[in-house]
């Protein structure tokens, strides 16, 4: 058998997650939906990202094996029959042994929030009206930095080994009314970016020091923690891998 990766983006709006789940849909039931239907047999999918519900993605990958020929068409193919909230971007032959989770060297994401009413933006970013001091939530963002345990900003009902993450780029922007949280790194554990959003703006509005905010993420205590920000602010934005990818077509 060969393997594969599939590239793919997809608004979050309608899926309960990316991961398949009994009787929610989600971005890999409907890809392994539209797989099975081009291909008539059924082909596992491995994903790269786990996504929650809501959260969009400009770029993910999944891998497969298969013995059936691919393609440059069956990227079109695909595109016909998934939802338009699914693109298929790209399929890439791979070693056997490459992974689309474990061996992913890079990973981006990107926050977003309007302060201005826009029906446009409403469902892909956070609606908040209220003023935030940006240069206080770039310095809370620098001293992410400084850090590789971040086991205060991963929720609990998780299993993971290890809280470490080399965190590379975290930088807040912001154009017209618009703001936009970056952040880079090797990993991100469950809840953490939105866990990161949501206290930073707490730092933005005054509500906590940026003393308070280094107590914060050396407490390993996710109950000092806002997780509430919505998954609509929320867009994986690449992956990235050792040079072994080689596009089909």
């Amino acid at each position: 058998m060969a393997r594969y990766f599939i590239e793919l983006s997809y608004d979050g709006a309608l899926f309960g997650g990316f991961q398949i789940q009994q009787n929610v849909a989600t971005v890999q039931g409907a890809l392994e939906n539209a797989m099975e239907t081009l291909f008539r047999t059924a082909i596992p999918l491995t994903g790269a990202s786990r996504t929650d519900a809501g959260v969009h993605a400009y770029q993910n990958f999944l891998h497969f094996d298969t013995d059936l020929e691919i393609l440059p068409k069956h990227v079109y193919n695909l595109n016909a029959i998934l939802p338009n909230s699914v693109v298929v971007k790209g399929i890439y032959a791979v070693p056997n042994e490459a992974h689309s989770r474990f061996d992913a060297v890079k990973r981006g994401y990107l926050y977003r929030l309007h302060q201005a009413k826009d029906p446009f933006s409403e469902g892909r970013s956070w609606f908040y009206p209220f003023p935030l001091d940006l240069s206080l939530m770039q310095t809370a963002a620098d001293s992410l930095l400084n850090y590789t345990d971040f086991e205060s900003f991963s929720k609990k009902n998780t299993q993971v080994n290890s809280f470490q993450c080399a965190i590379t780029k975290a930088n807040w922007t912001m154009t017209g009314t618009d703001i936009q949280f970056e952040i880079h790194s090797n990993r991100f554990l469950r809840g953490m970016i939105r866990g990161l959003v949501g206290t930073m703006v707490q730092v933005g509005r005054g509500q906590i020091s940026i003393a308070e905010w280094h107590e914060i993420v050396a407490s390993k205590d996710e109950q000092r923690v806002d997780f509430s920000t919505p998954a609509c602010g929320l867009y994986l934005s690449q992956i990235s891998y050792p040079d072994f990818l080689k596009k089909i077509g």
